[in-house]
């Protein structure tokens, strides 16, 4: 029986093998009509970089038509197509001089694939009318398509705090964590240390559950905030923010924050000084937290086995690598955790990496297989935690007496390490640096000769 004949949407006969329900030339005119989709990598040019730093959106269109990556520079036709405009609107965008709401930024944004938080404020160069910077675009691009909404002032009394700036700060966080995960930490700290003295005020006036509310919600915010500084290597701010959140995650009696802080700051002090014990002790102790979830016991059980591996003891890793899949297993699939305390903890490249990070040492080999796995399977957007794993398995490769390998993977995750500026992944290549001297390699002369350079 003869098949029936498929036609485009343009009336014109599909050939019977095409198996796309468009013809070739609708084909094209869809390509043309969208932007393509950039790699990450795209944003971390010196121009791009510079223009996003601006926060004029304007300014960024232009460094995206310009950018290396399309060939050639796009013409504001191409590109006013795209965003449905016209090119002579798309001319006084690019000049500071058209008015724009949060939705036209946000979305141009999503368009253009931008994800990222943008302190945007209107250009007025050529003095032309232009909206003011409102409670709604106080945070530009990324973060108003979010949020929706902003505070800019603490409020006098109870009656005016608005229960919807709960959401607007849980909306908020996740862009900004988005932001940190793909470009690093410190072009964050003023904007989160801004929003935690608004949300403190607005706690400081609040009253009953809504109050609880916002004890809850800057226990958040200053978990990122520990987050950031210990990022960048500022330790004294680091645990003057985790002590922040503990004392707000108890006082709102939010056990899963009470059980994670404790859980990362085992980490961040006994894990540091290779204390063993005190990992495991500290680590337990966060997992016992009455009313933490199973998720949150899981990353505590992870912790857990993380100190065993530092002790030299592969049964006991094992045994609490156990604990935290059987944690996991059984947890309440209706459990949430959000970026900045853990949502990413709970996917499989990740579960991957952090079980590799116990076999480093123990069993390196493994832990590079692990690893390897994890990378695969890394999301794109996620670039500092994937120069942090890269170096892993860098380290890994060392501990596995491949030093070449470790030298050469070593310089992947110098390239990422530049451009999140992340200190936690510089601190972990000085320690391959160390661990890489004694070998008279060019591979390994070139690393050094890298990391010395940061």
């Amino acid at each position: 029986m003869t098949p029936a004949r498929r036609f485009c949407i343009c009336g014109m006969p599909l050939a019977r093998d095409n198996a796309d329900r468009l013809c070739t030339a609708c084909q094209s005119r869809r390509r043309r009509d969208r932007a393509p989709q950039v790699p990450a990598e795209f944003w971390h040019t010196d121009v791009m970089g510079d223009a996003l730093a601006s926060g004029d959106l304007g300014r960024v269109i232009r460094a995206y038509r310009s950018h290396p990556y399309h060939g050639h520079p796009l013409s504001q036709t191409v590109m006013a197509g795209w965003l449905h405009v016209s090119q002579a609107s798309l001319s006084r965008i690019e000049l500071g001089k058209c008015r724009l709401t949060v939705d036209d930024i946000a979305g141009f944004s999503g368009t253009l694939g931008l994800t990222v938080a943008l302190r945007w404020s209107p250009q007025n160069e050529a003095r032309e009318d232009v909206d003011p910077i409102s409670r709604r675009s106080l945070f530009g691009a990324g973060v108003g398509a979010a949020v929706g909404l902003s505070a800019t002032t603490a409020p006098a009394a109870a009656r005016e705090v608005d229960p919807e700036l709960i959401s607007h700060w849980m909306k908020m966080i996740g862009v900004l964590d988005r932001h940190d995960a793909m470009f690093g930490s410190r072009n964050l700290l003023a904007t989160v240390s801004h929003e935690l003295d608004l949300i403190a005020a607005h706690r400081q006036i609040a009253r009953g559950e809504l109050r609880t509310q916002l004890l809850r919600v800057e226990s958040r915010w200053s978990w990122f905030a520990s987050w950031l500084n210990h990022d960048i290597g500022d330790s004294h701010l680091r645990d003057s923010w985790a002590d922040r959140t503990l004392r707000l995650a108890r006082e709102a009696d939010y056990a899963d924050m009470t059980a994670y802080v404790l859980m990362r700051q085992s980490q961040w002090s006994a894990l540091a000084r290779h204390d063993a014990p005190r990992v495991i002790a500290l680590a337990e102790a966060a997992g016992d937290t009455q009313g933490a979830t199973d998720r949150i016991r899981a990353l505590c059980a992870l912790r857990v086995a993380r100190g065993h591996a530092l002790a030299n003891d592969a049964a006991a890793c094992e045994r609490s690598l156990a604990d935290a899949y059987d944690l996991l297993d059984r947890a309440d699939a209706a459990e949430t955790i959000w970026d900045d305390m853990g949502s990413q903890n709970f996917t499989r490249p990740y579960l991957l990496a952090a079980e590799a990070r116990c076999w480093v040492s123990l069993r390196p080999t493994k832990a590079i297989a692990m690893l390897e796995d994890a990378l695969r399977l890394w999301p794109s957007d996620r670039t500092r935690g994937r120069g942090l794993h890269q170096t892993c398995l860098a380290l890994a490769c060392a501990a596995a007496d491949e030093p070449e390998r470790a030298a050469a993977e070593g310089m992947t995750a110098i390239g990422i390490a530049q451009s999140t500026r992340s200190n936690v992944t510089v601190r972990k290549l000085k320690r391959l640096d160390r661990q890489l001297a004694a070998y008279e390699l060019p591979a390994v002369a070139d690393f050094r000769e890298a990391v010395a350079a940061l």
